[in-house]
């Protein structure tokens, strides 16, 4: 079996921590953040292999959650506001708010002590390695990261088959294939790919170290054309150059779970895996 640890990101942790069931007079209402299936698909794997030290979440991680998780449950009342029925809107937002960020915060805590495993992190030499090597070295992969926003087409132009006709135009007439990034990744991500490289140089680069995260930060990025503006866009594929110039520097590996879970069906045929994961 191929060696390997598997970090867990605060994104994951806070995608597969909200959900909230009501029922009342026979009326039932789900609400859940909108990767929660798919996060906790990957926690049952996790909790199936368990012997296998792949839910890595190190104490930085988990403190972000914790901080984060009411602020993800705002996002998600707004994302799905319209759909939410009187019945529950009767308790007042505020109270629903509560409600769920305490019943998203107990099911994180299970998570956690479920799912993961710690593994010590010399905070010292993590921001080192943090400062000194992960942020000027992204620093500089962004300055010569490939953007392109192309312009908006105009509102007078009407009809999907003819904003989608120049959109052909304008995209045989641009000389490269464009590719947007996100940019800079915030503090946060900063440290965990510091972290994750030191947990790669503790096994002293045996083991492949894996990110399971829903951050763009940490995935191949999806190269789009189209205008942007005018809600019509084609995806050419994705480019992964910055993920694999990660992992060739660092050591690791930043994949969305359920992806990871499909590679991994090759890579660990021993390993157990959820029924409803697909081939």
């Amino acid at each position: 079996m191929i060696k390997m640890k598997i970090l867990i990101d605060t994104s994951v942790l806070i995608s597969g921590s909200i959900l909230w069931e009501y029922s009342d007079e026979n009326k039932n209402f789900l609400l859940k953040h909108k990767f929660f299936s798919r996060c906790n698909l990957f926690f049952n794997f996790l909790k199936m292999n368990n012997e296998l030290e792949f839910g890595i979440i190190t104490k930085t991680v988990e403190d972000e959650a914790k901080n984060a998780l009411n602020q993800a449950v705002i996002r998600t009342l707004q994302e799905q506001e319209r759909r939410i029925p009187n019945f529950v809107k009767k308790l007042k937002m505020m109270v629903i708010q509560y409600i769920i960020t305490n019943e998203s915060l107990d099911r994180l805590e299970k998570i956690v002590e479920e799912c993961s495993i710690r593994i010590p992190i010399d905070t010292k030499k993590r921001d080192e390695i943090k400062v000194n090597e992960v942020e000027p070295f992204l620093k500089e992969l962004v300055k010569n990261t490939v953007r392109y926003i192309q312009p908006p087409i105009p509102g007078f132009i009407k009809g999907k088959d003819s904003r989608a006709e120049l959109t052909d135009i304008m995209l045989r007439s641009l000389p490269i294939t464009g590719i947007v990034y996100k940019g800079m990744p915030g503090d946060r991500d900063l440290t965990l790919m510091a972290e994750a490289t030191f947990v790669y140089r503790r096994y002293d680069g045996k083991e492949k170290i894996y990110i399971a995260s829903m951050d763009n930060n940490f995935k191949p990025n999806p190269r789009q054309i189209g205008s942007f503006l005018s809600g019509y866009m084609s995806y050419s594929g994705v480019d992964s150059t910055v993920r694999d110039k990660l992992a060739e520097k660092f050591g690791f590996i930043g994949e969305e779970p359920y992806e990871l879970m499909n590679k991994l069906k090759a890579e660990l045929p021993s390993a157990k895996f959820p029924e409803q994961l697909t081939k």
